[in-house]
């Protein structure tokens, strides 16, 4: 009976043991940072057409800026850190731009991002870090 009672005690030990899974859940690491983006300036030029990006300070590892659409609004950009999801604490982590401009690419294990939302795409499994933006008339402001 006592033999009965430990194997029983025992499984379920074991059982519970075996279904707790180890927490998966990534910290980005949060930084202060207020960024102004003047649109008229012409180091801004690219974001005044849909489908343009820039690189701009701020966030982690900098920000990638990309111009969505031409409403007017601050929906008309995407803002992402530049730092990559995956390898965000590697010295590799600083994300470039693909040629065609439609992907953000990690130069670790070149994993690839949507820019138009951030989403993973080839090989990745995080979306992008992104950063709100709020534009008055010209001025992108950036901050978390």
């Amino acid at each position: 009976m006592k033999f009965k009672a430990l194997y029983i005690l025992t499984a379920l030990l074991l059982g519970v043991a075996y279904s707790c899974k180890k927490n998966s859940t990534v910290y980005f690491p949060n930084v202060r940072f207020e960024e102004y983006v003047y649109l008229n300036n012409p180091s801004s030029f690219p974001i005044t057409s849909p489908g343009g990006h820039i690189f701009h300070s701020g966030g982690y590892r900098g920000l990638i800026i990309y111009r969505r659409t031409l409403n007017g609004t601050s929906d008309d950009f995407a803002i992402f850190d530049r730092a990559c999801p995956e390898h965000f604490d590697d010295d590799c982590s600083v994300m470039d731009v693909s040629d065609d401009g439609l992907y953000a690419i990690c130069p670790c294990n070149n994993e690839r991002y949507f820019l138009l939302d951030g989403s993973p795409a080839k090989g990745a499994s995080l979306p992008l870090h992104p950063y709100p933006g709020i534009l008055n008339r010209d001025v992108l402001y950036i901050s978390n």
